[in-house]
């Protein structure tokens, strides 16, 4: 089934699609990559590979994140093996950092206005947290505890607990802390959603004017998002009293 990140995305390609095939290359003065700069206001003419590289990778990583959701820890193949569950774990929160780092790029090559709020909420949000602590940095995670008696912590993952299907991480030894994967990548989920939208609201009002059939299915996926479901391309919309 596909996520509405990945609806998102999709659009995203379809409006690049249709500038390619539209672009004549007989007859441009220039070259693609500058006509690419061009169609989309961005700064330099490398905006076409980091906007084509961010294509890919939420592509890439929203797999990785599905994956996760249908099979948890343990994997398709059932097998009660801790190493799987590290591996998955850690395959997940990291590829939940490089869909961060993606769109970082999108909101800096399409300047977005309030590109420093969004990052810093995407650095502030649980599941990159957790991807820093135990991802990254297990064995020297800056501190800015109170309690802290070092100038880094040290994070260690509770093996027991992993066997059992939980996130629980002893901090230096003696303090734990619980985390809900699946909470943290719902929570993740729904800000990469909001900065999708903002992205490509802009690049559609700018190319588009809010017209045509990418403005149509961009409301769509944003109706979506806001609980509404499709069903035969038709949407239901749900009320609440």
């Amino acid at each position: 089934m596909e996520t509405t990140i990945e609806k998102y995305n999709n659009l995203q390609k379809e409006i690049l699609s249709y500038f390619a095939l539209k672009w004549d290359g007989e007859n441009c003065e220039t070259n693609f990559r500058n006509d690419v700069k061009d169609f989309y206001g961005f700064e330099k003419k490398f905006g076409w590979n980091i906007l084509l590289n961010a294509f890919y990778v939420i592509d890439d990583t929203e797999y990785a994140k599905k994956s996760f959701i249908e099979f948890d820890l343990q994997g398709p193949s059932r097998h009660k093996d801790i190493g799987e569950r590290y591996l998955r774990l850690y395959g997940l929160l990291n590829a939940t950092y490089q869909q961060k780092l993606a769109v970082e790029n999108l909101l800096e090559i399409h300047k977005v206005n309030d590109k420093k709020d969004f990052i810093k909420k995407l650095s502030e949000i649980e599941l990159i947290i957790i991807r820093n602590k135990i991802g990254a940095h297990s064995a020297n995670f800056i501190s800015t505890s109170n309690d802290s008696e070092h100038k880094f912590d040290v994070y260690e993952i509770s093996r027991p607990k992993l066997q059992r299907g939980e996130i629980s991480l002893l901090r230096n030894q003696k303090d734990f802390e619980s985390y809900g994967i699946e909470k943290s990548i719902n929570e993740f989920n729904k800000l990469v959603e909001e900065i999708l939208s903002i992205v490509i609201g802009k690049v559609i009002k700018k190319i588009f004017n809010n017209q045509g059939k990418f403005f149509k299915e961009y409301q769509m996926i944003n109706e979506i998002r806001n609980g509404a479901m499709e069903v035969n391309g038709n949407l239901i919309k749900f009320t609440t009293k």
